[in-house]
């Protein structure tokens, strides 16, 4: 007995060894990545973002203890530094192929930076190399270009002394280039998360049991089947402990004959994804989805392979928008703007009413390194996106093609609007996607 038991607990050790040592090289793995991408990124990126930009200089500001929305960008290390609160990543184009890298106030564990050394050295080292523009993260429109707190800037323009700080503009236009041109090791890394986040979609929606599950059910699955991955959601903790879960519920649980729309993001390495996955439950007398439901679906399928061949590399956001609606509205299609703050959309969308014309709105928006597109760099699209309506496409350009088709469904009495979301990115060649996409409702019985 006693020997079964040894053995028994040999056994269990060693499969919690084998998973430990799972877990350590996918950590391992995960590190290497990032580490890929921020030296090919800084190589290959980072001359064209500030050259392009007119900037000598790009001072990014960081504080000891408080996250960066660019630390896995830029890599590095600054936290618990009660000695040196403040840190500059700084990089300056002196000519060549390549910008040099400087680390003031932190540690560099990658061997990524050219130069390390104290926060105090910053006013010798600007003065040495004398740029005419220093870029530094303020910004009234980019979230993620506005992390230089008040403090540190009386500290940064203090160091600098007025000369130099009088040389400071917004680095909003260099850090949204530094994001928006990818390198292969990116996009190859954000296809990875995509699929990933489809395959646990699409398998969750399927386990729906009509009249049993609830929308609670569905979504803390996928979040532990995420985190025995060590992934988590792609907003962080923006509503921590809530996962993402399904539309469509009646009374608390999906009961036949719901329609359900999921939008879903998850966060993996620097990359959040931002898609959407659709389910009907048929009614007890039911063979196929409603007529007028997969009517309203193909309107939408149609409507995205428009969007596909319009959209292009080397308008504006805000050329990009004329042209999709320009676009739909040849093949008949009712533009029902959304402003995203009144009741505009759904107006517009009843004053159709039985119309057979469907109505759409557009929401093209930045996606790749957080899912928000608010929050991110790119040239978003939308009639309420007027902040990059002057931002031009860029080749590589990682985007959410999201938009809303309305159609009226006879079977219902009434329009629905359906939301299409899915990732994808526009090349010299056009829109290609980074993972299948949401071609058909999933079918629950």
């Amino acid at each position: 007995m006693h020997s079964r038991r040894l053995t028994a607990a040999l056994a269990t050790l060693l499969v919690l060894g084998t998973s430990v040592i799972a877990t350590a090289q996918r950590s391992k793995q995960s590190y290497e990545i990032m580490r890929l991408i921020r030296r090919e990124k800084m190589d290959l990126v980072l001359p064209g973002a500030m050259r392009d930009n007119g900037v000598d200089m790009w001072i990014h500001v960081v504080q000891s203890g408080n996250k960066d929305p660019l630390a896995l960008d830029l890599g590095g290390w600054f936290e618990y530094r009660a000695w040196d609160p403040i840190g500059y990543y700084i990089f300056t184009d002196r000519g060549g192929d390549r910008i040099e890298r400087i680390l003031l106030g932190g540690e560099d564990q990658e061997g990524l930076y050219d130069i390390t050394g104290s926060g105090d050295e910053l006013r010798e080292l600007v003065q040495e190399r004398d740029p005419a523009v220093i870029a530094v993260n303020m910004s009234d429109t980019l979230p993620i270009a506005n992390g230089l707190a008040y403090t540190s800037y009386l500290r940064l323009t203090e160091a600098l002394g007025e000369e130099y700080a009088n040389r400071l503009v917004s680095a909003e236009r260099v850090i949204a280039d530094f994001r928006v041109r990818r390198v292969q090791s990116e996009i190859v890394a954000f296809a990875n998360a995509l699929e990933i986040q489809r395959q646990l979609m699409e398998e969750a929606l399927r386990r729906i049991e009509p009249g049993v599950t609830t929308p609670e059910d569905v979504g803390w699955w996928a979040a532990d089947r995420l985190l025995e991955q060590g992934i988590g959601p792609s907003y962080e903790a923006a509503t921590l402990f809530l996962p993402y879960m399904p539309s469509g519920a009646t009374d608390g649980v999906y009961r036949r004959g719901a329609f359900l729309s999921w939008d879903m993001g998850i966060g993996y390495l620097n990359f959040g994804t931002d898609i959407k996955r659709h389910a009907y439950i048929l009614r007890d007398a039911e063979t196929k989805i409603p007529d007028g439901l997969a009517l309203a679906w193909e309107r939408g399928m149609e409507a995205r392979e428009t969007l596909r061949k319009t959209f292009r590399v080397g308008r504006t956001a805000g050329e990009s928008l004329e042209a999709i609606v320009a676009a739909l509205e040849a093949r008949g299609y009712v533009y029902t703007p959304s402003d995203d703050r009144t009741s505009q959309y759904r107006d517009l969308v009843r004053a159709l009413g039985e119309d057979e014309r469907s109505g759409f709105t557009i929401d093209f928006h930045a996606t790749g390194n957080t899912s928000v597109g608010d929050a991110t760099a790119g040239p978003s699209m939308a009639p309420w996106r007027s902040t990059t309506a002057d931002v031009m496409v860029q080749a590589n350009y990682i985007f959410a093609m999201e938009f809303v088709v309305n159609t009226w469904v006879p079977e219902w009495n009434r329009r629905i609007s359906i939301n299409f979301e899915d990732n994808a990115i526009v090349t010299s060649r056009g829109v290609e996607y980074l993972s299948p996409i949401d071609e058909r409702i999933i079918v629950i019985r």
